[in-house]
C-alpha cells in the first residue's frame, strides 16, 4: 500500500514537471534566488495540477521559531534549490524567536506557515488558538540528557546523585517530575538546576553538573565539539517520553481557503528533505552562504546527520504525521499538566493536505 502510494506520489510529479516545463509564465518570482534545478529530485518533483490544483496564493511566509540551526536547512534548500517555485510558490522563510510567538504570528495571520514543537499549539487550541498541525519533521523526540564522560547517565536512575541542569519552563523542565516518577527515580536524591539557556550551557561546559537537558539536534554536537569528548546521550524516547517534535503549523482560516498551497507546499518540503538528506554537504554549503557567521560546517553537517535519525518517513513522504505519536504526546502534555483540556485528534492535526491521503 505504502510503495503504492510512493508510485502514485512519482507519477503524478513527473506529469506536472511536463506541465511546469512547458508553461512559460509561472506565478512564483521574487525572492527564489535560483532558477529550478532540473537535477533537484531526479525526476521526483512536482506534482499533477489537476490533482494539486492551482494555488490560491502564490507569494507565502513560513515563520521558523528560532534562528538559523541545522535542522532549519531543508526549508532553505526548499527556496535556494528552485524546488518552492516547480510547485508554484513563492516562499520567504524568516528567522522567529521561539515557538510561542511564532504560534501567535500564525494565529493573528501575521505569517501563513510557522514551524513549532508540539507542545505550544497543544496549548494554543486548548486556548481557543485557529490553529493547527499539517506537519511534523521528526518520528522520534530529539530531547535528550547528555552526560559527561566521567559522570555518564545511561538509564534514568542513573541520574540520582547527580546534578542536572535544564533551561527554565523548557517542555523538558516541565515534564521533568513525571519522568522521574514513572521511571522509579528517587527525587530527593537528583539535584535539577534550572537557570536560563546560556546558563545551562555554560554550566554543563564548565563541568558544574554532571548532565544537561538538550536536543540531540542542535546542542549536542556542538557541546562534544567545545569539550572535545564524546557525551553520553539517553534519549527520553527510550523511557517512555517520546514528544513529536519539529511541526508545521497553520491558521484554520488560512488552510480551509487555501488547500492547493497547502498541499504544494508540503510536497515541496517533502522533496526539500529528501533532496537534504540526499546531499548534505551541499545543503551545508547552501546555508554556509546563506549564514557565513553563524554556520559552523562541521557542526551543521553534524546536526542534520543527527536530524536525519529521528526524521525516518520511509514509506510516507516527509511530515506525514503518526496518529499514535501525536496521542503519546498528548498523553504526556495531559499527565504534566501542560495542556489544560483535551480535545479529539482532529483538533490537533491533519494529514489531509499530504498526497498520501
Amino acid at each position: 500500500m505504502k510503495k503504492s502510494i510512493q508510485l502514485f506520489v512519482l507519477m503524478i510529479a513527473t506529469v506536472f514537471f511536463l506541465v511546469a516545463c512547458g508553461s512559460s509564465n509561472d506565478t512564483s518570482s521574487g525572492s527564489v534566488a535560483t532558477e529550478p534545478d532540473e537535477e533537484v529530485g531526479s525526476g521526483e518533483t512536482n506534482g499533477d495540477t489537476e490533482i494539486l490544483g492551482e494555488p490560491e496564493v502564490t507569494d507565502i511566509t513560513l515563520r521558523l521559531n528560532w534562528r538559523f540551526k541545522g535542522e532549519f536547512s531543508p526549508f532553505y534548500v526548499a527556496v535556494e534549490k528552485g524546488i518552492f517555485e516547480k510547485y508554484g510558490l513563492n516562499v520567504e522563510v524568516l528567522e522567529g524567536n521561539g515557538s510561542t510567538n511564532t504560534m501567535q504570528a500564525i494565529a493573528q495571520g501575521q505569517d501563513d506557515f510557522g514551524v513549532t514543537s508540539t507542545v505550544e499549539p497543544s496549548q494554543g487550541i486548548a486556548e481557543g488558538m485557529p490553529i493547527r498541525m499539517i506537519a511534523t519533521y521528526t518520528t522520534r523526540s530529539p530531547i535528550i540528557i547528555a552526560s559527561h564522560p566521567e559522570t555518564p547517565v545511561e538509564t534514568p536512575k542513573d541520574l540520582e546523585g547527580k546534578r542536572i541542569a535544564m533551561s527554565i519552563a523548557s517542555t523538558f523542565t516541565n515534564i521533568y517530575p513525571f519522568f522521574l516518577e514513572s521511571n522509579g527515580v528517587d527525587d530527593s536524591a537528583v539535584t535539577p538546576v534550572q537557570v536560563e539557556s546560556s546558563a545551562r550551557n555554560g554550566l554543563f561546559l564548565n563541568k558544574e553538573v554532571d548532565a544537561v537537558a538538550i536536543f540531540s539536534s542542535n546542542e549536542y554536537p556542538i557541546f562534544e565539539k567545545e569539550l572535545g569528548v564524546e557525551l553520553t546521550p539517553l534519549y527520553l524516547a527510550d523511557f517512555g517520553y517520546d514528544l513529536a517534535g519539529l511541526s508545521i503549523i497553520g491558521n484554520t482560516r488560512f488552510l480551509d481557503g487555501n488547500p492547493n498551497t497547502t498541499k504544494r507546499f508540503l510536497a515541496a518540503l517533502d522533496e526539500a528533505f529528501a533532496y537534504t538528506f540526499e546531499n548534505k554537504e551541499e545543503a551545508v554549503a547552501i546555508v554556509k552562504d546563506l549564514f557565513p557567521e553563524a554556520v559552523d560546517e562541521e557542526i551543521v553537517l553534524l546536526q542534520i546527520e543527527l536530524f536525519e535519525e529521528i526524521a525516518a518517513f520511509d514509506d510516507v513522504p516527509y511530515g506525514y504525521m503518526s496518529e499514535q505519536n501525536m496521542i503519546d504526546t498528548l498523553d504526556i502534555l495531559e499527565v504534566s499538566s501542560l495542556i489544560s483540556e483535551r480535545y479529539e485528534l482532529e483538533r490537533y492535526y491533519t494529514n489531509e493536505y499530504f498526497m498520501a491521503e
